[in-house]
């Protein structure tokens, strides 16, 4: 399948010539000439912000394309180039492997079009579809397609016409498949969701394994393997391929637990076996410049769900939040091997550690802050003391814990 038509969200730029390879995702013809025009550009606008933020994701310089892009999204001061960039943020994680977060952003783009621009349709419907259709959701993809078509025969535009005819002829063909190591074990796993409480990335539950793909399960087998060499406790890992991670179900997490004082004296021993570990030898960083600049982006691209923040922040808004974060920043950070999310949730029976995707050197008042929140919550005064004394710190630092507790809420 060999598609040449011209893609609309960059028919402005200088970025051309392009394709698009099998599954219809754009490539650059000759990506050395693109690489050296990206070294040599240094935009301060929104058109040009928005431009480079493409050619780096056809590059799959992801994590740069993100950056620029969200460059763009903070300038943009229409409608319909807050809706473009969304479309543009949404590819970009949908080629990174991030199909949850693409899909509300197409999701977001396809409402606002509808809404406030409507020429901007059918190209939102077309993208959304498309990445429905790698998803194994063929009926929705078809039905958006369909959509998307109707409007384009309208319109006459014989080159997005085809696009777009190209999809639907290559429906099936789109749909990502299982890398071949877990084809082998499991079978082929069409469906991934990210509806399970304390486990990201992409996942699902299948025949007492859990599946994840994308980045944070390449990011978490990394963690789990050197956990593992440095004799902390996580679930084996059952097979790794590409990007798809299957971990061995391992049990019933903390959060289920009913004995306050038993949850808090494991969660306090789990949390400070993996403190001691030696920081230095740590490869994974989690500083504070790391967590807020991914807070930053949270912040810009709408991700930040305020109905769940803590009672005491409901009055700010997530902009509201990073101002306080980043004005009231701690001196110094007392670096540990960090878990990142680390709740009852996250915390098996027994002491073994999941969802270690954001692990990394960081401050112990990221940890202890979540840990004391969410013990407090379900298991009240007594779990928060045992954990506390469990992990051998009797008076912790009440304005540490109250920042890490404010800077989650942008997670």
């Amino acid at each position: 399948m060999a598609v040449t038509a011209q893609n609309p969200e960059l028919q402005h730029s200088e970025l051309r010539p392009y394709r698009f390879d099998e599954r219809l995702r754009m490539i650059p013809v000759d990506p050395e000439t693109l690489a050296v025009r990206v070294a040599l550009a240094d935009p301060h606008d929104f058109p040009g912000l928005r431009r480079l933020g493409i050619a780096l994701m056809l590059l799959g310089r992801h994590d740069e394309a993100l950056d620029r892009l969200d460059q763009a999204l903070e300038l943009a001061d229409t409608e319909r180039r807050r809706i473009t960039v969304w479309i543009n943020l949404a590819d970009v994680y949908r080629y990174q492997g991030e199909p949850a977060r693409a899909e509300i952003l197409y999701r977001r783009a396809l409402e606002a079009s509808r809404a406030l621009d409507p020429d901007l349709v059918s190209f939102a419907a077309h993208h959304l579809g498309k990445s429905l259709a790698e998803q194994h959701r063929p009926a929705e993809a078809r039905q958006l397609l369909n959509e998307a078509m109707r409007l384009r025969v309208a319109d006459g535009e014989s080159e997005l016409i085809e696009s777009t005819r190209a999809a639907l002829d290559h429906l099936d063909e789109l749909a990502l498949p299982v890398p071949p190591e877990i084809e082998q074990l499991l079978g082929p796993v069409p469906v991934w969701s990210d509806d399970h409480e304390g486990r990201e990335g992409n996942l699902v539950r299948s025949g007492g394994f859990w599946i994840k793909r994308g980045p944070r399960a390449v990011a978490e087998h990394a963690r789990l393997t050197w956990l593992r060499d440095n004799s902390i406790e996580v679930p084996a890992v059952a097979a790794f391929d590409e990007d798809v991670l299957v971990l061995a179900d391992a049990g019933n997490s903390l959060a289920g637990q009913a004995e306050p004082i038993e949850t808090g004296t494991q969660m306090g021993r789990a949390l400070r076996a993996l403190h001691d570990l030696p920081v230095a030898d740590c490869p994974f960083d989690a500083c504070l410049d790391v967590t807020l600049a991914r807070a930053y982006r949270n912040v810009v691209e709408g991700f930040v769900d305020t109905a769940d923040f803590d009672d005491d922040h409901r009055h700010l808004s997530p902009a509201e939040v990073l101002a306080h974060l980043r004005e009231r920043r701690p001196v110094d950070e007392d670096l540990v091997v960090t878990h990142g999310d680390f709740t009852p949730g996250n915390v098996l029976t027994g002491g073994l550690l999941i969802d270690v995707a954001a692990l990394g050197r960081g401050d112990r008042y990221r940890d202890l802050a979540l840990a004391e929140r969410d013990l407090a919550e379900d298991f009240g005064t007594e779990a928060v003391e045992a954990f506390y004394a469990a992990y051998g710190l009797p008076e912790p630092d009440r304005t540490k814990l109250d920042y890490y507790r404010l800077l989650d809420e942008l997670f």
